[in-house]
């Protein structure tokens, strides 16, 4: 079961810096190790490669050889196919984040109840000052998908 939800991971992660532009598999498990920090500790090769194979099988990424110095490497792009699935993922991804900032709001409103004492004011103000930075973030990402919309035919 850990390892499935390790491999769902990597999938996403590989979709999303794809969309970011074509990479190599190395530039992939950097990405993704600077992005995550500890938690992209566990993108090695054993995980990152074997996913490669797997997208580029089901069609939602492809690979060409492209030189580089007196060498050839493999460079990954995501497809239409993969875009698709993507968005798919984040809308599921989405849905969880939804989900939990509901119930975020149901838990401050009870520790409202409970008169929290000063002790706790370092902590309610970092959790204010992240929550901040994700309404910058959500604004930022809403406008670069509008701007994309604004370009899509209607169907």
């Amino acid at each position: 079961m850990a390892s499935q939800a390790l491999e769902m991971r990597a999938r996403y992660m590989v979709l999303l810096l794809l969309a970011e532009g074509p990479k190599t598999g190395y530039e992939l498990i950097k990405r993704i190790r600077s992005a995550l920090g500890e938690v992209g500790a566990a993108a090695s090769p054993g995980t990152v490669y074997p996913v490669l194979r797997s997208l580029e099988e089901e069609g939602f990424i492809e690979a060409s050889e492209e030189p580089h110095g007196a060498r050839q490497r493999k460079v990954y792009r995501i497809t239409r196919r993969g875009l698709e699935q993507l968005l798919r993922m984040v809308n599921r991804g989405l849905h969880v984040i939804e989900a939990a900032i509901r119930l975020h709001i149901d838990a401050a409103r009870g520790l409202a109840r409970v008169e929290p004492g000063g002790e706790l004011r370092p902590l309610l103000e970092e959790t204010v000052e992240r929550l901040e930075r994700i309404e910058e973030l959500t604004e930022s990402l809403i406008e670069a998908l509008r701007g994309i919309l604004a370009a899509v035919p209607t169907a």
